[in-house]
């Protein structure tokens, strides 16, 4: 069963998608934080001391701007981090449902680069805020992918305003008024110290998801690959300067002297080979004129 299990879960990860690479990453991660997180409250006898916190923040995203700079990698991997079960299954949904219409509307590439970039915008609208709000100064600490799904959905809100989303008990509803619904429940409690870090986040993801539809249709490339391609194009021409065409003079070919011996051998091969018939009349007369002043 459980080789069964793994290959299935091969399978998805070679076969499919980045959505579903995505999905998987954060469903076997989430398996593993909370089996260490047990092994550490099992080891301090049922009582969670805060070890098992104190190395998350290694994988998390923490508040401290001197911890992220010298830990830059918490900027991604916090957003592949869930602890609580309904959180992952919320986020995951949502970044299927979303990320789908993202991928459908403008491609896979789009779609990445939206995910990677909403979540390092909600890392920073995180780390900024934090130094203004008291109670999110300390050992406060980020994790979860909700900054990139609210990215992908004002993405596709932004490109698609009127795309259909079918909810349980309503029935269709156009995408843009789900994005303004949940934007306002961001802004709404974001200041009364419910998960105020994390509607935070929620909002920096949210307006890079509208900015990145506004940059791209005003043709501004938001792909790093597009950037390296560009400076290494500069570094090539700076380095080879275009050449100048030169203009070249014809001259006319210059004739080549040849001597009446020479002349005159050539054109006594002639006849030995095509016979006196093959020579023309001015080729004879030059042939006697040249018989004549050499005798």
């Amino acid at each position: 069963m459980f080789a069964e299990l793994i290959r299935d879960v091969r399978y998805q990860i070679r076969t499919g998608g980045f959505l579903t690479r995505v999905i998987v990453l954060c469903v076997l991660v989430f398996v593993l934080v909370n089996l260490v997180k047990s092994y550490f409250i099992i080891s301090s006898r049922g009582i969670d001391n805060g070890d098992f916190h104190d190395v998350l923040r290694y994988a998390g995203l923490s508040a401290d701007p001197y911890f992220v700079l010298t830990h830059p990698w918490v900027l991604i991997t916090h957003a592949f981090i869930h602890e609580g079960l309904f959180h992952l299954l919320w986020n995951m949904m949502a970044l299927y449902w979303f990320g789908r219409i993202v991928e459908d509307l403008i491609g896979r590439r789009h779609l990445m680069l939206v995910f990677f970039q909403g979540i390092v915008a909600g890392a920073i609208f995180y780390i900024g805020f934090a130094q203004w709000v008291p109670w999110m100064s300390g050992g406060s600490m980020a994790l979860g992918a909700s900054a990139a799904v609210m990215a992908m959905l004002l993405c596709a809100a932004t490109l698609a305003p009127d795309y259909g989303i079918r909810l349980i008990l309503i029935g269709n509803v156009p995408i843009k008024y789900l994005a303004v619904a949940l934007l306002l429940l961001d802004l709404l409690f974001a200041g009364q110290n419910s998960n105020t870090g994390g509607r935070i986040a929620h909002l920096g993801g949210a307006l890079w998801g509208y900015l990145y539809v506004i940059l791209i249709r005003s043709g501004v490339s938001l792909d790093p690959m597009n950037w390296l391609k560009g400076i290494s194009f500069l570094k090539q021409k700076k380095k080879n300067p275009p050449i100048r065409k030169i203009r070249r003079i014809q001259t006319p070919p210059k004739k080549v002297s040849v001597s009446p011996e020479e002349r005159m051998d050539h054109l006594l091969d002639k006849i030995r080979l095509h016979g006196i018939d093959s020579l023309t009349a001015e080729e004879r007369e030059e042939l006697d004129h040249i018989s004549k002043h050499k005798t």
